[in-house]
C-alpha cells in the first residue's frame, strides 16, 4: 500500500497534476491561434490559392482547382477543428462546404474570396506573438487577450479551441 501510495504522488509531483508551464501555454495559444487564423483565412477570407487555367464547371458554377497543400473538404473542416469548436466551427464549416468541394481526387474552390483579416498568412504566427497576452492558465483553459478582446480556450484532445470566433473581417 506504501508503495502505490508512494507512486502516485510521484507521478501527480512530476506531471504537476497537468499544469501547464508558461512556456507550453505560450506555444499551445500561438498554436491555437495560428489554427483558428488559419480556419478563418480558409472559410471567410480570402480562402486558398487557385489554379486560373484549371477549372470543372458544374451546374453553372465553374470551380477552380486548389493550388494548395490541402486535398479535400474533410481537411479543411478538420483545420476548423482545430481552432474553433460549438457554433462558429458549425458556420465556418458550412461556408467550406459552400465554397470548396473534391472533385476526382482534388480539391476546388469557387475562386471566389471573402474578405480580408487583420493578419497575414504568411506572417500569422509573428503577428499574433507581438498582439497576444497569456491571462490565466488553468489545465483545462487558458484565458487570453488579443486586441483587448479576452478569450479562453479549452483543451480538446491535443488542441486548444475557443468557441468565440476570435478573427474576423475588418
Amino acid at each position: 500500500m506504501k508503495k502505490l501510495l508512494l507512486c502516485i504522488v510521484s507521478v501527480v509531483m512530476l506531471t504537476g497534476c497537468g499544469a501547464l508551464s508558461e512556456e507550453e501555454a505560450k506555444v499551445a495559444v500561438l498554436d491555437s491561434l495560428e489554427n483558428a487564423f488559419k480556419a478563418s483565412y480558409i472559410a471567410d477570407g480570402i480562402g486558398l490559392a487557385v489554379f486560373a487555367d484549371q477549372t470543372v464547371t458544374e451546374e453553372d458554377t465553374t470551380w477552380y482547382r486548389v493550388a494548395d497543400n490541402y486535398s479535400s473538404v474533410e481537411e479543411l473542416k478538420n483545420q476548423v477543428d482545430k481552432g474553433y469548436k460549438g457554433e462558429v466551427a458549425d458556420e465556418l464549416k458550412k461556408t467550406i462546404e459552400e465554397k470548396y468541394k473534391d472533385i476526382d481526387g482534388a480539391l476546388y474552390s469557387t475562386g471566389v474570396g471573402g474578405c480580408a483579416l487583420p493578419y497575414e498568412i504568411d506572417t500569422i504566427r509573428e503577428d499574433i506573438e507581438e498582439d497576444v497576452t497569456i491571462n490565466q492558465i488553468k489545465s483545462s483553459k487558458i484565458t487570453i487577450t488579443l486586441n483587448e478582446t479576452e478569450y479562453t480556450l479549452t483543451k480538446k484532445s491535443d488542441e486548444w479551441v475557443s468557441k468565440a470566433k476570435i478573427f474576423s473581417c475588418n
